[in-house]
């Protein structure tokens, strides 16, 4: 962020202050997020049985709409150069200070990818696809910088800046929407419904199922489905199908908790198997 409000400070580019606004914007975002995965990390309590992993959400809405804010912000002060063209001192140095930012900005967004496929983290995956963002913005930044030193066209430094605002923009937009429909239990991807429901069929006794409920919480995963048994089974070896079908889906889904309500098999009734697809057909 230094390093480029420096860039900002040395060429008065109004399309380089629009990329150090968006590494505040990362910055605050950061600290929210710090406190967030601590928060997700507590265990299971009283009045938050199934955890606190849900915060993390939280932090993603968050930093959704100051990336949305920052874009407007950014957008206004772009338009206020557009009406008055202004020219650009030491670029050279400021578009190398800018350069230096987006090589640090493009580590730490590997570094924290790397981080999301270990950790399952709603949050992490959040702030690295805008760190992502950034990097591509930066480098947008710089080249449009340039075009305007070799170019001598002055209105193209705002315009820049009015991409960078719109590219902003889209970014904050679709982490507000992968938040907000994760924090209304957004079901699991179908790729692991199919391994639960391969699981569930595969255990001796199971005669059929429907119900597959599937959810997450950060990185938290839970699942619940209703399976048919035998109507004359004991009640003992009814409870060690269930036991039998959790042990296996656990296995198949990392991390993930798993719920079993048996129903005795009824001919007309209970006798057929429905997955997700087919209950909610007219879904995307």
């Amino acid at each position: 962020m230094a390093l480029k409000f420096g860039a900002y400070l040395v060429t008065g580019s109004v399309g380089l202050l629009s990329d150090a606004a968006e590494s505040l914007v990362n910055l605050v975002a950061a600290v929210v997020l710090t406190v967030a995965v601590g928060v997700a990390a507590a265990p299971p309590d009283y009045k938050h049985p199934y955890g606190h992993t849900k915060a993390e959400y939280l932090s993603s809405v968050l930093e959704a709409a100051l990336i949305i804010l920052a874009a407007g912000v950014i957008g206004l002060t772009a338009v206020r150069r557009l009406l008055e063209p202004q020219p650009l001192d030491q670029v050279g140095l400021g578009l190398s200070l800018a350069g230096v930012a987006a090589v640090v900005n493009g580590a730490l967004a590997l570094r924290l990818l790397h981080v999301v496929r270990r950790e399952r983290s709603d949050a992490l995956e959040a702030n690295a696809r805008h760190l992502v963002a950034d990097v591509l913005t930066s480098v947008g930044t710089v080249l449009g910088v340039a075009l305007v030193r070799l170019t001598g066209w002055l209105p193209l430094d705002p315009l820049v800046a009015l991409v960078v605002a719109g590219n902003i923009v889209v970014t904050g937009v679709s982490v507000m929407r992968r938040s907000l429909s994760r924090l209304l239990d957004e079901r699991l991807p179908e790729p692991e419904e199919a391994r639960v429901i391969g699981e569930i069929e595969g255990v001796s006794g199971v005669l059929g199922y429907h119900r597959l409920r599937t959810r997450r919480s950060g990185s938290a995963r839970f699942a619940e489905v209703d399976v048919f048994v035998d109507g004359d089974m004991r009640v003992e070896d009814a409870h060690e199908v269930a036991r039998e079908v959790e042990r296996r889906v656990r296995s198949a889904v990392d991390g993930l908790e798993m719920t079993v309500h048996i129903e005795p098999f009824e001919e007309g009734v209970r006798d057929v198997s429905r997955s997700p697809r087919e209950e909610f057909p007219e879904e995307d």
